[in-house]
């Protein structure tokens, strides 16, 4: 039905243009006008059309060819005026181009809050128009949608009754005596009674701190404010606390070297070989505390091998399948050193063996001695 409605008034447009074109476009024969009479009501179905395609693309909206739908429908307003004046003249621009226009938007799907429930038009009229009418309503003071027509009344009575107390105290008391005086303070009066401040809480609250924030609106110059331009102020709560804990960490640490006991105090941190004057280091471990315990004599750290000794153990240690740090420890030297080493071995012998490789090539080889020696 708006498909069909949509027709009739391209057709109700169409006369029009056609009596247009020979009244005032010079357009005598009729083979000219059947030419060029229906150009905009073509153009209008062709972005129609348009529109349709972009609304259902990527961007999700009908683009320039919506824009030009209403473009071509106020031009279209033009020949109906002219060719009957004002009163006939609206007639036919409403059930001509108006009607036809709204029918195929509707009628081909192209109206985006139909196709996008929460969507909203980007266009540059769209944007000025939700701009002004937000701008409008605020001005009214109806920019909250959820506030009654009785909340708004008070509303408006509390800011009038902050603005009139304001210049009431601004007065001295002998102009307050005056006339000028005595109508402020009249019309204060009925403000306050419009916003219903003695009987609401609420209201009588938001009208106090209005009230206060006026009158005091001077020493907002003098307020002492961080610099935003510092991002990193620090915390002076937080700074004593660390200073406190690493004190108290510091003092610890005395107590316990104090005691000759250093490894209570790290006890997960293991030993190190000549690192940092014999501190710790994971291929030296410290004695077990039953060790301690029991009097036992606490190891010493191995004396350091010769490069030629610790070369033949680290090779011994990749033809064992030691690990890295098994084969450092061995041979008195750096993991990272044994680990460089490594290397070289794999490329100049190929794949280092792994224990499980190493446990059943001996014992293939034990099972063949075995048979030998059984025949």
């Amino acid at each position: 039905m708006a498909a069909i409605a949509a027709v009739g008034c391209t057709a109700y447009t169409a006369d029009t243009s056609w009596r247009f074109a020979a009244d005032y476009l010079d357009m005598g024969g009729t083979a000219e006008r059947i030419a060029m009479f229906a150009a905009a009501e073509l153009a209008l179905f062709a972005n129609s059309l348009l529109a349709r395609q972009n609304l259902s693309g990527p961007n999700g909206t009908p683009g320039a060819p919506g824009v030009l739908v209403w473009v071509i429908t106020g031009v279209q307003v033009i020949p109906a005026y002219a060719e009957s004046g004002v009163v006939g003249g609206t007639v036919r621009a409403f059930v001509g181009p108006v009607m036809a226009a709204m029918l195929w938007h509707l009628a081909m799907g192209i109206d985006l809050r139909h196709h996008k429930p929460d969507a909203a038009s980007r266009g540059l009229l769209a944007m000025v128009g939700r701009e002004f009418r937000e701008r409008f309503l605020s001005r009214l003071g109806l920019a909250e949608r959820d506030r009654d027509a009785a909340q708004i009344t008070r509303d408006r009575a509390t800011l009038r009754a902050v603005e009139l107390a304001a210049r009431l105290a601004e007065m001295t008391p002998k102009q307050r005596g005056r006339r000028r005086g005595q109508r402020v303070n009249r019309r204060l009066s009925k403000a306050v009674a419009r916003a219903s401040a003695g009987m609401n809480r609420e209201q009588r609250r938001k009208l106090l701190d209005m009230l206060a924030a006026r009158r005091h609106a001077s020493s907002l110059a003098t307020v002492d404010l961080p610099s935003p331009w510092d991002e990193h102020r620090p915390d002076a709560a937080a700074s004593a606390l660390a200073v406190q804990a690493r004190e108290q960490m510091r003092r610890a640490a005395a107590d316990i070297r104090g005691r000759a006991r250093p490894h209570l105090l790290f006890a997960d941190v293991l030993p190190g070989h000549r690192v940092d004057g014999g501190e710790r280091s994971p291929e030296h471990p410290w004695p077990h505390s039953q060790d301690l315990a029991v009097g036992n004599a606490v190891p010493t750290e191995p004396e350091k091998l010769g490069k030629d000794e610790a070369r033949t153990a680290i090779e011994e240690g990749w033809a064992e399948g030691l690990s890295v740090r098994e084969t450092a420890a061995k041979a008195t030297r750096a993991p990272s050193y044994v680990h460089e080493v490594f290397i070289r071995l794999d490329k100049d012998r190929g794949p280092r063996p792994v224990p499980s490789r190493l446990a059943s090539v001996n014992g293939h080889a034990a099972s063949e001695s075995a048979d030998s020696a059984a025949h």
